[in-house]
C-alpha cells in the first residue's frame, strides 16, 4: 500500500503542475506541451526509500515521492529566465507533510557587457570539490531526504550583476536583504531567530573572477549573516534553561584557483572568516577562523577519476570550551564548537571522491569519504546508479557516520543507513 500511495502521489503532483493540459482537447494539449518544451521544460518524478531520517531522531523506513520541474523561458535576445520548483513528501501514506519548494525563479537581462539577474537564485562560489570555504551566499538543506548533493541547494531572493571586464575577467556583485539560513539537523525544542528582512540587514558579496587559458582564479568578499546558527542561553524556563539559535554577522575574505595539467586537475580554496567575537571571549559566537582546501584529481584510463583534498581550519584566539566552569554554558559552548569544528585550535582532514563508469556510461559508481584526523570521525557515502533507459535510472547507496558522539560526524550517527531511488526524467 505504501508503494502504491507513493506512485500515485508522484503522478498526481505531475498532473497538477499543468492543470490546463487536462482540460484542453488533445490538439491544444499537444500544442501547449510542445510550447513548454520549446521553453526548456524538463522534469523528474522520483521515488526514494531511506532507512533513517536526517533529523537526529529514531524514525525509520521512509518512502517518499518527489516531482521537480524546471523551465528555462527565453522572451527575447536580451531577456530570459529560469524556474525550478519541487514538490516532495518524504513519507507518503503516513500523514507526513508535503513540502513545496521554489528553488529558483529569476529573470536575467543581458546588456553587453553586463548581465543583471533578479529573483530567487542559487549562487555557488568556490572551485574545490564539495567543500567550499567561500560558498557563503546561498544555503543548503542538509535534512532533505534526497540522495544527491545538488538536491540540497535552494535559492535566495537576490540581485546579481555580472560585469564582463574582459573576455576572461568578470566582476560580480551579489546583494539581498532576504537572508535564508541553512537547514541542519539539530534536534527538537530549539528556537531559531532569523534576521529581519530589512535594508539594514542587507548582505553583499563581491567577486573578481578569472576564467581562461592558463588557469582559473577568483578573489571575493562577503558581508552578511552566517548560514549556520550559534546557540546561546535565551533565558531560564520553568525547569531547564532556554536555548535559542541565532545567525550572527560575518565578514569573509576568500580566494580560489584551479588549473588542469594533462589528466591532473589542481584546485585550492581558502577563506578567513571575521566574526562578531573578534577576541574569542564569547562561547556563544563562532571565533574568527581560517578555512582552506587544497588538492586535485586525476583521470585514470577512460573514466576512473580519483580526487583527493586536504582540508584544514585554524581558530584565532581559541578557547577550549571544556574548561568553562558553568555546566550549562559549557554544554552550549561545546555544541557550538562541534558544529563549527572549533573544538581544537587546528583541525585537519582528508576528502576523497573516487568515481567510474562502465557499459557505455550506463553504470556509474562513486565513493565519497571525508575523515577528520582530530577526534577521529568520518563520513562515507557509496552510490551506484544504473540507467535502464535514457529516461529511467535507479540508484542505491548509503551514508555512514563514525566517531565519538562529541564530534562533527559522530553526532550524526543516528542518521546512517541505506537509501534507494528510482528516477524518471523527461
Amino acid at each position: 500500500m505504501k508503494v502504491r500511495a507513493a506512485i500515485g502521489a508522484a503522478a498526481l503532483v505531475l498532473v497538477l503542475v499543468v492543470p490546463a493540459l487536462g482540460q484542453a482537447d488533445e490538439g491544444s494539449a499537444i500544442q501547449a506541451w510542445s510550447l513548454l518544451r520549446d521553453q526548456g521544460l524538463t522534469g523528474t518524478v522520483r521515488l526514494d526509500y531511506y532507512r533513517s531520517s536526517r533529523a537526529l531522531d529514531d524514525q525509520a523506513d521512509f518512502l517518499g515521492a518527489t516531482t521537480q520541474l524546471t523551465l528555462r523561458p527565453t522572451f527575447n535576445q536580451r531577456l530570459d529566465g529560469r524556474i525550478d520548483a519541487r514538490v516532495t513528501n518524504p513519507d507518503v501514506g503516513t500523514g507526513a507533510e508535503t513540502a513545496e519548494l521554489l528553488r529558483e525563479a529569476y529573470l536575467t537581462a543581458h546588456f553587453a557587457p553586463i548581465d543583471v539577474r533578479i529573483g530567487r537564485q542559487i549562487v555557488a562560489w568556490g572551485r574545490a570539490d564539495g567543500i567550499n570555504p567561500t560558498d557563503n551566499l546561498t544555503p543548503h538543506d542538509f535534512v532533505v531526504l534526497l540522495p544527491f548533493e545538488d538536491d540540497q541547494r535552494f535559492g535566495t531572493m537576490a540581485l546579481k550583476v555580472d560585469g564582463y571586464l574582459t573576455p576572461e575577467l568578470t566582476l560580480t556583485l551579489f546583494t539581498t536583504p532576504f537572508f535564508e539560513p541553512a537547514k541542519i539537523p539539530l534536534g527538537d525544542g530549539l528556537i531559531e531567530e532569523i534576521p529581519s528582512r530589512t535594508f539594514k540587514n542587507t548582505e553583499v558579496g563581491v567577486k573578481l573572477n578569472r576564467a581562461g587559458e592558463g588557469g582559473d582564479w577568483s578573489v571575493s568578499y562577503y558581508r552578511g549573516f552566517d548560514l549556520l546558527p550559534d546557540a546561546y542561553l535565551a533565558g531560564v524556563g520553568t525547569v531547564t534553561p532556554v536555548v535559542a539559535l541565532r545567525h550572527n554577522r560575518i565578514d569573509v575574505i576568500g580566494a580560489d584557483a584551479a588549473r588542469n595539467l594533462g589528466r591532473y586537475g589542481l584546485r585550492a580554496e581558502a577563506a578567513y572568516v571575521f566574526t562578531r567575537d573578534r577576541r574569542g571571549e564569547d562561547p556563544t559566537i563562532t571565533n574568527p577562523f581560517a578555512f582552506w582546501v587544497v588538492g586535485g584529481d586525476r583521470t585514470v584510463g577512460e573514466n576512473l577519476n580519483i580526487n583527493l583534498q586536504l582540508v584544514g581550519r585554524w581558530v584565532h584566539r581559541f578557547h577550549d570550551p571544556s574548561v568553562i566552569s558553568d555546566p550549562t554554558q559549557r554544554a552550549v559552548a561545546t555544541q557550538n564548537a562541534i558544529l563549527d569544528v572549533q573544538q581544537d585550535r587546528a583541525t585537519y582532514g582528508l576528502s576523497s571522491r573516487v568515481s567510474d563508469t562502465w557499459f557505455n556510461d550506463t553504470l556509474e559508481a562513486e565513493m565519497l569519504v571525508f575523515v577528520n584526523f582530530r577526534r577521529t570521525n568520518s563520513y562515507i557515502r557509496p552510490v551506484i546508479t544504473y540507467a535502464f533507459t535514457d529516461h529511467l535510472k535507479g540508484t542505491i547507496g548509503g551514508e555512514l557516520y563514525t566517531g565519538p558522539d562529541a564530534s562533527f560526524f559522530g553526532r550524526l550517527k543516528m542518521n546512517r543507513g541505506p537509501f534507494i531511488e528510482a528516477r524518471y526524467s523527461f
